[in-house]
């Protein structure tokens, strides 16, 4: 039989939570429950218990940072409606305390605490959830349905407004005329333009290094992209006087910004907490009805400079760049070679995507680049039971890694390597699958008609080790 669909609750914390206040725990010893069972009473979205992530860190001491005990208190006024999940983190602040000291500290901070905890040896997810998040060190904080409510919640400390909504967006911004070469109010924007929340300010160095290579990536995503032709860069201004707003709006004239108006003062100001912001600069992005795509925008723009996979929400299939070379050392790839027409990135897309989606709902794998059910690292190999035809019969296949799913567009630095490395020629378009951890490759044959289907099929066989398998040279630091 094949593998049950992953529940949302296990794809966030694995399988087991600890029990922070179960019997024994004053003398170290904690109960685990399982994480559906711990977490039955909460929904992701709509009416129920909401699950809040509480990020905090073991070594830093209530004296310095109190948001733990006063998170407590806000805790016991609105149960049973909150479920806290703790994610106990290090402050790396060039202490030389190792695992042993590590656990100590894991084990006191919560021992009697009224919720529950990722266990303390779960280092993969707890990576995980605080790279989804973007939490900084040092900085506790509690994330309820993908927000952080820090900041609300010590507005709050009766807890009166909770779970602290955010205002919603088209609200924030109705009437609102956008300052630039071009007024317009807000909701005159395109329908379909994404929108682009850039917060920052003149008197911040880390934003004035940042803008222009923003600018630069955007306009190089509306010239190679259709569809994000209309994405509209806004700016969110956190400066100290309307001199410097205007300066930082000039700065950022190359990409045609809009921003909100120096005058719009309370917009300005409720837009952090609107879109879940704490700090500058920052960005980030939504469609047209306000639905956030990417609220750590700036790290996946430092991440991919030239926003080849704008606007970076999750998905199935990516755009090969510099980091997908990176896990390829660990991680066999399906890669559909094209050429850099956006015709052909949007044909790519419709062909990959079915089986890629296929795929990860199987396998209950969350996209990109997560399996839940290791235990201990993203490099080991996995037995899946996987669907290879339309039918219910299911063939059990050979252990394999988590496969991603690319496109490589010709003329790229990265789609170029890969070529070269691996001896394809320049032939596209060009379906492939890479598997530098065995050491193979299996190439769609040249001249057959890449479809939905037919991408499928070569996917199947690919999984099920039935392909006509070359070898592939080992992966060196040329890539």
């Amino acid at each position: 039989m094949g593998t049950s669909k992953m529940d949302w609750r296990e794809k966030l914390f694995g399988r087991v939570l600890v029990k922070c206040d179960s019997p024994g725990t004053q003398s170290g010893k904690f109960e685990n429950v399982g994480t559906l069972e711990a977490l039955a009473d909460c929904v992701e979205d709509g009416e129920g218990a909401v699950c809040g992530i509480y990020f905090s860190f073991a070594n830093i001491s209530d004296a310095s940072d109190d948001f733990g005990v006063r998170l407590e208190e806000v805790y016991r006024r609105v149960a049973p409606r909150l479920r806290v999940v703790e994610v106990v983190l290090w402050a790396h602040v060039g202490t030389p305390e190792g695992p042993v000291e590590r656990e100590a500290g894991f084990r006191r901070s919560l021992t009697g605490k009224p919720w529950l905890a990722v266990p303390f040896h779960d280092v993969d997810t707890k990576r995980r959830l605080t790279q989804k998040y973007s939490i900084a060190v040092g900085v506790p904080t509690l994330v309820i349905r993908g927000r952080a409510v820090r900041d609300a919640l010590l507005k709050d400390p009766k807890g009166e407004r909770f779970p602290w909504p955010a205002p919603p967006l088209d609200e924030v911004l109705r009437g609102v005329e956008l300052e630039g070469e071009q007024k317009r109010k807000y909701e005159e924007l395109p329908p379909d333009a994404v929108r682009v929340f850039y917060f920052a300010a003149h008197w911040c160095p880390p934003c004035r290094s940042f803008s222009p290579s923003l600018c630069a990536a955007l306009s190089a995503v509306r010239k190679r992209r259709t569809k994000y032709a209309n994405t509209q860069l806004v700016l969110v201004s956190s400066d100290r006087s309307e001199q410097s707003y205007a300066r930082t709006l000039a700065s950022l004239s190359t990409a045609n910004a809009l921003a909100i108006p120096w005058s719009a003062s309370e917009a300005r100001l409720t837009l952090p907490t609107a879109l879940g912001v704490a700090g500058i600069p920052a960005l980030v992005i939504t469609d047209g009805t306000g639905k956030v795509l990417t609220a750590n925008g700036r790290q996946h723009l430092a991440a991919d400079p030239l926003g080849l996979n704008f606007p970076w929400a999750q998905r199935p299939v990516s755009v090969l760049n510099e980091q997908a070379l990176l896990k390829m050392a660990r991680h066999p790839a399906v890669i559909l070679f094209v050429d850099d027409e956006d015709s052909e990135i949007e044909f790519s897309e419709s062909v990959l995507t079915p089986s890629a989606e296929s795929y990860y709902e199987e396998c209950s794998i969350q996209y990109p680049g997560f399996c839940p059910y290791q235990n201990s690292s993203d490099d080991e190999t996995m037995d899946f039971d996987y669907t290879t035809s339309k039918t219910s019969s299911r063939t059990k296949k050979k252990s394999f890694k988590h496969v991603m799913f690319y496109i490589g567009i010709d003329g790229t630095d990265s789609a170029d390597m890969i070529r070269e490395h691996i001896g394809l020629d320049d032939a596209v378009p060009l379906l492939t699958a890479v598997d530098f951890p065995r050491q193979r490759m299996v190439t769609m044959k040249y001249g057959d008609e890449i479809t939905t289907d037919s991408v499928q099929n070569f996917v199947d066989a690919f999984l099920s080790g039935n392909a006509d398998f070359k070898p592939l040279k080992p992966y060196s630091e040329k890539c």
